[in-house]
């Protein structure tokens, strides 16, 4: 395999995880609108509440695992750039970018955690604190 056909297939890794995050950045708008929905709902029981609650905190964790399949592309394109037996100075930069080509990825950059760690406490703390 080539740089050109490692990056080739970085690319096309990059705009499934473009689309996985546009995906995930409208579920987690409709999972605060749940959240939110909820709250105003002056009849919401707590079953409710803890449906709701499930939604909003499965969409983090499917937020979770598009994440870290993004991360996975960087990883795993450093990974076989590393593999190369010549590669240009451009990769030697990209694998020190990236930190790691160690496999498997199992889980999202730290920045990325904290935006859902976030999310989370937003939408439970939506749900479940009472109303002023």
């Amino acid at each position: 395999m080539t740089e050109y056909e490692i990056y080739t297939l970085f690319n096309s890794g990059r705009l499934v995880g473009v689309t996985s995050f546009i995906g995930s950045i409208i579920a987690i708008w409709l999972a605060l609108r749940v959240a939110n929905m909820t709250r105003e709902n002056e009849d919401a029981n707590v079953v409710q509440k803890l449906v709701s609650t499930a939604f909003g905190l499965l969409i983090v964790a499917g937020t979770w695992m598009a994440m870290t399949l993004a991360t996975s592309t960087w990883v795993i394109t450093a990974y076989n750039l590393d593999l190369l037996e010549s590669r240009s100075v451009f990769s030697d930069k990209f694998i020190e970018y990236v930190g790691t080509t160690e496999l498997p990825v199992t889980s999202p950059m730290p920045m990325q955690m904290i935006f859902l760690a976030i999310v989370a406490i937003m939408i439970v703390s939506i749900i479940w604190t009472p109303k002023k």
